[in-house]
């Protein structure tokens, strides 16, 4: 969230800045605003300046305008005069703040969970695709797998499978591949803890194949969602639907 507190220097402005900073805002920039974080709220003080508002408008920004009447008060989220006493002027920034961070958008459970899966594919040492998978029960997660070379072994990125470092064609050379998939990580690592995945539901960044839809099935998982299309996975998606095993595509922004 970003409050920017516009008009001329004044005591007033000096004033409400410093108390937003006190209240945990992050001072910032509207000159530099690339490197204000989402996942932070800051308070910018800027002069009535058209090139820093509309920096300002396009980051969402809550615009405060503060000292004499504004020319275009429509502009703005929130005016204070500068003959306002600083108790009701606190008051009244108090209820813009607010009433704004009680709007913030939060992640439904499974966008939560697929963004996750994004973060376990980066973990991936596979060189040529990078996958993710969790494996969640009641809203919690029990395991998480990414694909690479077994434990122990060199890494795919090190020279460890020679499938991928031989850059073979897709479908090709299957029986060299030494990388395990990231289902099929995520389910051995709950067998490795003596956790029991059954009933669960396996999120994975890309649908999984033949050999991993078996282990899912066997394993008692009971739907998959994935976000994106595998290209040969007709075959896993009619044994799903024998197994009672539900599959669904959910894919993120």
């Amino acid at each position: 969230m970003i409050i920017g507190l516009v008009g001329k220097k004044s005591v007033m402005k000096s004033r409400l800045r410093d108390y937003l900073a006190n209240k945990s805002f992050y001072m910032g920039s509207a000159s530099d605003w690339t490197m204000l974080e989402n996942d932070k709220n800051y308070v910018i003080d800027t002069l009535d300046s058209g090139g820093e508002l509309q920096v300002l408008r396009e980051r969402k920004a809550r615009l405060v305008w503060i000292g004499e009447d504004s020319q275009n008060p429509s502009e703005f989220d929130l005016i204070i005069s500068s003959k306002e006493t600083e108790e009701g002027a606190q008051e009244k920034l108090n209820y813009l703040v607010l009433s704004e961070m009680r709007k913030q958008e939060r992640p439904d459970w499974e966008e939560y969970f697929m963004k996750i899966d994004q973060v376990a594919s980066m973990r991936s040492n596979c060189i040529k695709r990078k996958v993710g998978a969790v494996i969640v029960k009641d809203k919690r997660i029990i395991s998480t797998g990414y694909n690479g070379t077994p434990r122990g072994t060199k890494n795919c990125s090190e020279g460890g499978c020679p499938r991928c470092n031989s850059l073979a064609s897709s479908g090709t050379k299957l029986d060299e591949c030494l990388c395990s998939h990231a289902e099929e990580n995520a389910i051995t690592q709950a067998a490795y803890h003596g956790t029991s995945v059954k009933e669960g539901t396996l999120y994975t960044t890309f649908a999984p194949c033949l050999m991993c839809s078996k282990m899912i099935i066997n394993s008692g998982i009971g739907e998959v969602v994935f976000n994106l299309d595998y290209p040969l996975n007709d075959t896993s998606f009619k044994l799903f639907e024998q197994a009672g095993v539900r599959i669904r595509q959910h894919r993120l922004t």
